[in-house]
């Protein structure tokens, strides 16, 4: 693990409530309540379920690179209609790159 990504706290720590955020929203996506006008029903919901843990993975134990594939996470995150986790997991990406 890079030292950088290890000791930068703030992207962490957006990346674990970008999470727990995507994981609430795909939930709800699954139960058939949605923000967002386009997805894939439930199957998107799962889809993105998934990728919400991966997100918050990356989270508790960031890895080289985290900041990149935090970006395609939340972009996966957005294709399946997620918008409010996928938002943020982009902002949590664009901490990450900052640092």
């Amino acid at each position: 693990m890079s030292e950088v990504q290890e000791t930068d706290l703030l992207m962490r720590i957006m990346a674990i409530t970008s999470g727990i955020v995507v994981l609430i929203e795909a939930v709800l996506k699954i139960m058939g309540t949605s923000i967002a006008a386009w997805g894939w029903e439930w199957i998107g919901g799962l889809a993105a379920f998934g990728l919400a843990v991966l997100a918050i993975l990356l989270g508790i134990r960031p890895i080289h690179y985290t900041p990149v594939f935090l970006g395609i996470l939340g972009v996966g995150i957005l294709i399946f209609g997620v918008i409010i986790g996928g938002i943020v997991v982009i902002i949590a990406t664009i901490l990450g790159a900052i640092t």
